[in-house]
């Protein structure tokens, strides 16, 4: 099954950010350009994301590539700037876990349809290279996200209850 990116968690601390992968590896020499962006956000904010990368094709199209991603992933750090170079990654957050400076030291046990509204706010003041998710709750609106985002190098779409608590693990 193709992938698009590599699922991992950012935490912005108090004086840096730690990028941890699926597995609880630190990576964040891995990704070092998504990490300087990350200062941008207040400490104590925990995102729950992946690490993309965006190529065009000769054509012009882009798509996310993610031998790209995997390339930069298995690299050491040295190399993994070389590949930020040629290709800078962005980081696509699902959710938000905590944010302290908002009053929300675990935002988990919330339902998502406030996590969401607090990932937006946050990252209103970030923008790219991090951004949030597509949203919808058009069901008309997913269905042609899910049929026009094939060949882009996007899996699928997800479904989640407005009202469900975060789990992890699970996007």
């Amino acid at each position: 099954m193709e992938k698009d990116g590599h699922r991992t968690v950012l935490w912005r601390t108090e004086d840096g950010v730690r990028l941890q992968s699926r597995t609880g590896r630190d990576v964040t020499a891995l990704w070092m350009d998504l990490a300087v962006a990350a200062m941008s956000l207040p400490p104590g904010v925990i995102l729950d994301g992946e690490a993309v990368v965006y190529v065009a094709d000769d054509d012009g199209s882009v798509h996310i590539s993610f031998a790209a991603a995997q390339s930069r992933a298995l690299s050491r750090p040295r190399r993994a700037r070389e590949l930020a170079d040629q290709h800078p990654e962005t980081y696509v957050a699902f959710d938000i876990l905590a944010h302290p400076a908002a009053g929300f030291p675990d935002l988990r046990p919330r339902p998502y349809v406030e996590r969401r509204q607090a990932l937006l706010d946050v990252l209103a003041e970030v923008g790219p290279p991090i951004v949030p998710v597509w949203s919808t709750t058009d069901l008309e609106e997913a269905l042609l996200w899910f049929e026009t985002l094939e060949g882009t190098g996007v899996e699928g779409i997800v479904a989640k209850p407005l009202r469900s608590a975060y789990k992890a693990g699970r996007v």
